[in-house]
């Protein structure tokens, strides 16, 4: 198959493509070829600027990656389809280009220069503080975009935040606003509420065996078996290869010979030296008056500090350091090489001059005994070779793999074992079923409706798989038994609400009416921050106005699906207050929202949206 890919792309009706690709990639751009194939309705138009359907779907992957971004480890793409994201995608999509419209008509604009200075000092696309060329093109295609296409991006995102900040940065308000607010904030309410809970009415209801079997009937899509496959698979083992593979003595003396032969060539050597810059018959005669002063016993630490003309080593009594003697000249390092440990080498000449050499001290890395390296050595060179082979194994798999819509080839290839696992959902099942690569690739186009192997999948380090489908489960309806009970508790809680609701209903009129004789929970002069009753009630009763003097009702949902009824009884409006400069400026921020929003439901309300 791929021989035959491969000669395919050879043919004249190949090269002409590739020729017309080419040119339109030199004449319009990247974007042109993401436009090439559509000719299918805008997903929308807002005032009659399209959306494009590459539009809805980049939005879409840049939600997903935020959904990974913010879950991390935790996020499992497979769980989030793209139909799921597409709507909310579209409807920011339109909310983008109501804004954008609105920016422009109020004359805002950002110019091409700005937008370079953006990016050139956005610091994602800098390296060692300066713009990069090659970071700001790999951040771009990792998310999707073209340099054109950011910019674009970049511009309306840029335009439209100018534009909100205009009008949020221009909202004030006045003392006299933020003395009324934070008197509405600090007044206290009297109120009372009677709750009916869903748990009581539950008591209260029951479900017989005919209702349950005219809901099931009426709802059997609610209660389908999820479709399931069983798969055949091979595996491949690094751990298995390991079996076959062989060490020889002779391989493990060569390798630990090696070793020498590294910790050999890391010896290092502390050299003195006492240097003459010249070559000259006085230079000569001076080194042999200094082989005299040595021999009669005199320190070569303090002959080096008289004589020696090297600047950077005299002081130190000639000390040169540990060093290995391929930093010397081949005369010096031979000489060095020769010495034994304090021992004074004859005159040596290179092209600085005439020395004098002493050998200080001379180290190496250890090396262990043979007998005592040698099962480790076994071991690594095993380990090296299961490792040559399983990545020749693996290509082997991934070849035979692709090129058949058999298992039994890879199999075959590899003296591998055929095995099976499941039924299994898309949720996972037991075994190499647990893992979610294989999940996805189970259920995916290749393996269930093409009937080709899959890819190699890499469960982990040195171990991979490659599945194909065994049998395919379509689902089907749960009998009656299996759902009876599920069925039950769900219209036991149907009716359990229907009562709710009507019990509420009839408290509200009776409440209204003057004649509802339970007893109510009442409270006396809490703020908002109550936290004695649900927050749903302290709500509605910081909302209902004082009819005339008398108290007023309401009806609110409350958790779990209870209810409540809610009076209030009086408000108190006569609290201290101290004003400060954070009520102000809560006040303004509160208003700056609020005429934002207002702004954008004006753009929506006059905005001609149509949705394919």
């Amino acid at each position: 198959m791929l021989q035959a890919i491969r000669d395919g792309s050879k043919g004249v009706a190949a090269k002409i493509i590739v020729g017309l690709i080419i040119l339109t990639f030199a004449l319009f751009g990247i974007e042109s070829i993401v436009a090439l194939g559509g000719g299918e309705d805008a997903p929308a138009e807002v005032n009659g600027e399209e959306i494009t359907e590459y539009q809805v779907q980049q939005m879409v992957q840049m939600q997903k990656r935020r959904l990974q971004a913010q879950f991390g480890e935790n996020f499992d793409p497979s769980m989030i389809k793209d139909e799921m994201l597409r709507e909310s995608a579209l409807e920011s999509l339109i909310n983008e280009a109501l804004f954008k419209q609105a920016a422009a008509n109020a004359g805002v604009y950002f110019s091409d220069a700005a937008i370079d200075r953006i990016i050139l000092q956005s610091p994602e696309f800098q390296v060692n503080g300066q713009f990069n060329r090659d970071s700001y093109d790999l951040a771009l295609r990792s998310a999707g975009f073209t340099r054109s296409t950011y910019r674009e991006l970049l511009r309306t995102s840029l335009s439209t935040q100018q534009a909100q900040n205009a009008w949020q940065g221009s909202s004030f308000a006045t003392p006299y606003e933020a003395k009324l607010a934070a008197k509405l904030e600090s007044q206290e309410r009297d109120f009372s509420y009677v709750e009916f809970l869903l748990a009581d009415a539950k008591k209260e209801v029951s479900v017989s065996d005919e209702e349950i079997a005219d809901f099931y009937e009426q709802n059997k899509a609610q209660y389908m078996t999820q479709d399931k496959v069983s798969i055949n698979y091979v595996e491949l083992k690094r751990d298995d290869l390991a079996k076959n593979i062989s060490i020889s003595e002779d391989e493990v003396a060569e390798r630990y010979s090696e070793m020498e032969a590294q910790a050999a060539s890391k010896k290092e050597y502390r050299a003195a030296h006492i240097l003459l810059l010249s070559s000259d018959e006085a230079a000569q005669k001076t080194m042999t008056e200094i082989q005299g002063k040595l021999s009669s016993g005199e320190a070569f630490e303090d002959l080096a500090k008289e004589y020696s003309e090297d600047d950077t080593s005299k002081y130190a009594g000639g000390d040169l350091g540990f060093a290995n003697d391929e930093i010397y000249e081949d005369a010096f390092a031979q000489a060095l090489s020769g010495l034994q440990k304090d021992q004074v080498s004859e005159v040596v000449e290179t092209r600085d001059g005439l020395h004098l050499i002493k050998l200080l001290d001379v180290r190496q890395p250890e090396l262990a005994a043979f007998e005592a390296l040698k099962d480790s050595i076994e071991d690594d060179l095993r380990q090296e070779a299961v490792q040559v082979e399983y990545l020749e194994a693996l290509e082997t798999l991934k070849d035979e793999a692709f090129s058949s819509n058999n298992i039994d080839v890879p199999a075959k290839a590899l003296n591998l074992t055929i095995k099976t696992e499941g039924p299994f959902s898309e949720v996972g099942g037991k075994g190499v079923a647990a893992n979610r690569q294989v999940i996805m690739s189970a259920f995916s186009d290749v393996v269930l409706n093409d009937g080709s192997n899959s890819e190699v999948i890499e469960l982990s380090d040195g171990h991979a798989v490659v599945i194909h489908l065994n049998e395919f489960i379509e689902s089907t309806v749960k009998p009656l038994a299996d759902v009876k009970t599920q069925i039950n508790s769900q219209l036991v809680n149907r009716k359990a609400s229907e009562l709710v609701e009507q019990q509420a209903e009839e408290a509200i009129a009776k409440a209204v009416a003057g004649e509802y004789t339970a007893t109510w929970q009442s409270v006396k002069n809490k703020t908002r921050e109550f936290t004695g009753a649900q927050q749903q009630i302290v709500q509605a009763a910081f909302a209902l106005p004082l009819n005339a003097g008398n108290g007023s009702f309401k009806l609110v949902d409350t958790k779990a699906g209870n209810k409540a009824l809610v009076r209030l009884d009086a408000i108190n409006r006569d609290v201290v207050i101290a004003q400060t400069d954070d009520e102000l400026q809560k006040v303004s921020r509160t208003k700056s929202y609020n005429e934002y929003k207002a702004f954008y439901q004006h753009q929506l309300d006059g905005a001609d949206i149509d949705k394919n």
